[in-house]
């Protein structure tokens, strides 16, 4: 029987290891210092003209759930215009925007409203690439 296992990737093992080597140990300094990380991302896309929308909308629990998290989302986003890609986990997700001339913030603008209207009470919305869990 063979190993399906892929080979190890030292380079890449490397390349993690200097990144955890120059994080702070001080727990305090290693919260700031993931912060300053996702600031930058969002400047980043920013300057790219990507505009995001996180919904933090908890957990599939049931068909109802279903049809509203992977069906009425998927098409609030495509009717905002401009939706580009999502990114998430099984409790939220991501949607990135972009557009020439405003397009991507009339989108985003556009599709947070759409969602706000059919949100769950607990659903958290905000106009970030990073989910926010809590209020």
């Amino acid at each position: 029987m063979s190993d399906f296992a892929p080979e190890p990737d030292e380079e890449a093992a490397g390349r993690f290891r200097d990144f955890l080597a120059g994080l702070p140990a001080d727990p305090a300094a290693l919260l700031a210092a993931l912060e300053e990380l996702k600031t930058a991302e969002e400047v980043e896309l920013a300057a790219r003209g990507i505009r995001p929308v996180s919904v933090v909308h908890g957990d599939a629990e049931s068909a109802a759930d279903e049809a509203l998290i992977f069906g009425e989302l998927p098409r609030l986003a495509r009717d905002a215009g401009h939706f580009r890609v999502t990114r998430g986990g099984n409790d939220y997700t991501t949607w990135f925007f972009d557009g020439p001339d405003g397009g991507a913030e009339q989108a985003c603008v556009a599709f947070i409203a759409a969602v706000t209207a059919i949100a769950r009470p607990w659903w958290i919305v905000t106009p970030t690439a990073q989910p926010k869990f809590y209020r």
